[in-house]
């Protein structure tokens, strides 16, 4: 797990991972008025763009439902195959939102609260955004509509798993803010109160997770220190404009953040493994004008 545990720094300082495959391929060739035979070609990468990644699924398919319905089941059982590693630094990064719960969310909130003023309201109340569906969506259709108008499955990819991650993270954030019922800040109960299923949602941040899934699916899919750093350097603002608008503890929004980035940057790496496995197992018809070749990758 130490993957997971890496990740949760990068929600801060940002990391993008590719992953790559390789295939063989089987053709059966038929020349004219010839008997098709099986040929062992050369290998070849699964049928892919010009960006090699492999053809992602259609937006409005079965197989796009399929998908995030493995990709819920996934985020589900992942924890049932961690060691006792995983369970170590699963704990670590749950001491660290307890401490900061426990010791700095009051102090920080006094500080942040200090010298409030109209115009930095303004601007948080926007970049806040940046963790809701109001401005997330619109960018993953924009990645989707780029990457069908150029043949860019990369940019297909990340649309398509950002929404099935930004589904199955919000969920879990979703189901944690009843269970543990925090009050906000604003309504001056202090950080320690806790009314589990009465309707206070406070812990996990919402945005903060919406915020870090969008930039983990993004930030994973391309391996650029540039995309990495404007990716997560937006989340950390939305992360940090929920904590100024007085919404949620520092914790709130470290603990969002970690639920938002790990999720997402899991499922990438799970969702290239299925499109992989899933291409090598597609049959093509291809043809170069003197026989007609039935290509199966594996």
């Amino acid at each position: 797990m130490s993957r997971w545990l890496w990740h949760g720094v990068i929600c801060i300082l940002g990391c993008g991972i590719f992953e790559s495959a390789a295939c063989g391929q089987i053709v059966y060739a038929r020349d004219a008025g010839q008997t098709a035979t099986p040929v062992l070609a050369e290998s070849d990468p699964a049928p892919s763009a010009a960006d090699g990644s492999p053809e992602p699924e259609s937006l409005v398919s079965l197989d796009y439902l399929k998908l995030i319905w493995a990709d819920a089941g996934e985020t589900a059982y992942a924890p049932f195959r961690w060691n006792a590693d995983d369970w170590r630094e699963a704990g670590l990064i749950g001491g660290v939102v307890v401490l900061t719960a426990a010791v700095l969310d009051r102090p920080i909130r006094t500080a942040v609260q200090h010298g409030r003023s109209a115009s930095s309201d303004r601007f948080f109340t926007r970049v806040q955004r940046f963790g809701t569906k109001q401005y997330g969506l619109p960018v993953l259709a924009l990645f989707y509509g780029y990457g069908e108008l150029r043949g860019n499955y990369e940019a297909q990819a990340v649309a398509l798993d950002g929404l099935s991650a930004s589904l199955i993270s919000a969920l879990v954030t979703s189901s944690i803010k009843g269970i543990v019922g925090r009050a906000r800040p604003y309504t001056w109960l202090g950080p320690h109160h806790f009314s589990p299923f009465q309707g206070n949602y406070s812990f996990p941040s919402g945005h903060a997770t919406g915020a870090f899934t969008f930039a983990s699916v993004i930030a994973t899919h391309y391996d650029s220190v540039w995309v990495d750093a404007t990716a997560y350097g937006v989340a950390g603002l939305v992360a940090a404009a929920r904590v100024r608008l007085d919404a949620h503890w520092t914790s709130d929004v470290i603990a969002g953040g970690l639920i938002g980035g790990l999720i997402g940057h899991h499922l990438v790496q799970f969702n290239r493994e299925l499109r992989a496995t899933h291409s090598s197992m597609a049959p093509a018809l291809e043809t170069d004008g003197q026989q007609l070749m039935l290509t199966w990758r594996f």
